[in-house]
């Protein structure tokens, strides 16, 4: 299924870069940022999906990696040249991959979640299938891989093995993203509850902290402030 155009865009050096889906056609887009003028476009198999590109540099090489179905594919920003394709997941898939410095991460809902080697020599490392979002897209770093689902359930796995760290039920469901920020993971819900979680192997509350409205976006932090859009307003959260 289909819900019309909803990747997010990127920009890398001078290029703005679009994944667009549709039943016509499947593809990767680099544009001039200045003049608008398309530079390259590069063919994707598979599926339409709603997932949106993430920016990663493995082995030195800066990559567009996209969660497809049934594929994720990497590609050159600069050239929209294919770098490598993997089995992924399948389905109706909108979350986007997860990566750290060593994998990527892949996952829909009523499918699997996996872990990827990147590259041409690459290859699956692990997979799981017991917390598996049907909006919210995973985030890592090198230790651990953190998930929420649409059921309100959040979950931590160890990035490289696989291992299930720790798991807990909220009251709301996620359609938010985990965000990794000093240390910490921010949970949204869409009521518009914030969960403040140590990013450790251990399950623990620092906070939580109402927004007061309903929202399904994920958070954006820069410069010490988080940027949240609700169902209504905007909001800046900064230090007082």
């Amino acid at each position: 299924m289909t819900y019309a155009f909803s990747a997010s865009l990127l920009i890398y050096d001078k290029l703005l870069l679009i994944q667009y889906d549709s039943q016509e056609k499947i593809v990767v887009l680099g544009f001039d940022l200045k003049t608008g003028e398309q530079k390259w476009e590069a063919p994707r198999t598979g599926r339409p999906v709603n997932s949106s590109p993430v920016l990663a540099t493995f082995d030195g090489k800066p990559q567009i990696i996209i969660n497809g179905n049934p594929k994720v594919s990497a590609f050159d920003p600069l050239t929209g040249k294919e770098l490598w394709s993997q089995s992924g997941v399948t389905g109706d898939v909108v979350p986007s991959v997860a990566v750290n410095n060593k994998m990527v991460y892949a996952v829909t809902d009523y499918s699997k979640l996996v872990a990827l080697k990147p590259g041409q020599e690459g290859s699956k490392v692990w997979e799981d299938n017991r917390f598996t979002p049907d909006v919210s897209s995973p985030v890592a770093n090198d230790k651990f891989l953190f998930i929420s689902t649409g059921n309100g359930d959040a979950a931590c796995y160890n990035a490289e093995k696989g291992d299930t760290l720790w798991t807990h039920y909220f009251e709301n469901p996620f359609y938010a993203s985990p965000v990794i920020c000093e240390g910490k993971v921010w949970l949204l819900d869409r009521s518009g509850t914030m969960h403040i979680i140590e990013a450790g192997d251990r399950f623990k509350i620092v906070a939580t902290s109402p927004l007061g409205e309903n929202t399904d976006c994920t958070p954006v932090f820069s410069e010490k402030r988080i940027y949240i859009r609700g169902k209504l307003n905007l909001y800046c959260v900064g230090v007082n």
